[in-house]
This record gives structure tokens, sequence and C-alpha cells, in this order.
């Protein structure tokens, strides 16, 4: 799972995007903005599942089986999340791109509520991971609520001022099929560099140090 999140975000750094403005650096057919979220829906799901296995596998060593049985319910909102994110990019509406930041919001707080139950009744370096993993899942909740699902509210409140009409769902898979913006400017990519840089970045490393964790 690993493996697939690491080639994918190789794929998507190399040919970056922005979903529903349908921008692209780089205009070929590989930069098509429906061949790169389906990719990243698989990447992000083998993600989740990475997250999951990983509480789930503390609550093994801390012996805890109810834990075990709610580490399930980290990738279940990031899974629903996804529909989401497919829901904005074919219709161009952003609302439903904040929600699904907010969906991996509350499936990371769950994940902290869960390793804090860990932490509470554990030592050693069961002890040490789960309170690292706790900061690192407030970081990420605190990012989405600073920093992601405001950017997608003004865009979608800035659309709706515009009078920007959504398009059905098969319209919107046409034009994430064919339809790319080009351009190199940061003027234009430098808000959504504020998740694009720590996904290729910081997640890649997470999800390679999750597959490297000793004892799991």
């Amino acid at each position: 799972m690993s493996g697939v999140y690491v080639m994918v975000c190789a794929y998507r750094s190399v040919l970056p995007r922005v979903d529903l403005e349908r921008l692209v650096v780089v205009d070929t057919r590989l930069s098509s903005i429906f061949l790169g979220r389906a990719a990243a829906t698989i990447a992000e799901i083998c993600f989740a599942m990475q997250l999951g296995l990983l509480v789930q596998q503390l609550g093994v060593h801390a012996g805890m089986p109810w834990v075990q049985r709610a580490a399930w319910a980290i990738p279940i909102f990031m899974v629903v999340a996804q529909g989401f994110c497919w829901h904005s990019v074919l219709t161009l509406n952003h609302i439903t791109q904040a929600v699904e930041s907010m969906l991996w919001a509350a499936g990371f707080s769950w994940m902290a509520a869960l390793l804090g139950v860990i932490a509470l009744d554990s030592s050693g370096w069961v002890n040490s991971l789960a309170i690292f993993g706790i900061l690192c899942a407030m970081a990420f909740v605190a990012y989405v609520l600073v920093v992601d699902a405001p950017m997608y509210w003004r865009r979608y409140r800035h659309a709706r001022e515009r009078g920007q009409s959504y398009m059905r769902l098969d319209q919107g898979a046409h034009d994430a099929w064919h339809r790319r913006v080009r351009s190199g400017s940061w003027v234009a990519w430098k808000a959504d560099a504020l998740w694009l840089t720590p996904y290729f970045s910081f997640g890649v490393w997470a999800s390679i140090a999750m597959a490297c964790v000793p004892g799991v």
C-alpha cells in the first residue's frame, strides 16, 4: 500500500494539477484531471488503510481488542471522502471538496482519540509511537481547519457570487478527461501549493515510515 501511494504521488508531483480549476503545468494526456483523480483515489484509500492498520496493530500490542475493531472506522472516513471529492471534481462545486477535507479531519481526529486511549494504557515504544501519532494527527486536523477547508469555502462563495453553474456528472467526467488549463504562473499555483507541498513530501514520508515501523 505504501508503494502504491508513493508511486502515485511521484506521478502526480511530476505532472501536478488542481482538479476543479483544471490547472496543469504540463499539458499532456497523462495530465488529465480525470486520470490524476482516479490514481489519487486508489492512493488515498491505500494511505487510509495504512492508518487503520497502524492503529489496529498498536491496539494488538496494547491488548485492546475494541481499539483494534474501532481502528477500521479511520479508513471509512477517508473512503467516504473520495465520493465527495469526485462529486466536486465532476460538478465543479467546491463545497463538497470542503466536505471531503472535513471528513479527512474527522478520520484523523478519531485516529488521535484511539491513539490517546492506547497511550494511556501502554508503555515503551507503543506508548511513544501513540503519542507521536497523536501529535501528527492533530497537526493535520489543525491544518485542515485553518488552511484547507477555509480555502475551499472561499472558492465556493466566490463561485456563487459569480453565478457559476455546476455541471452534470456526465458533463463533468468529459470535461475532467479533456479540459486542461496550462499555467506556470506562481500566482495561479500559490494557494494550492499549501496542500500540494506537504502532500507530496510529508505524506510520502509518513506512508514509508508506517511501512517500516518495527513490530507492526
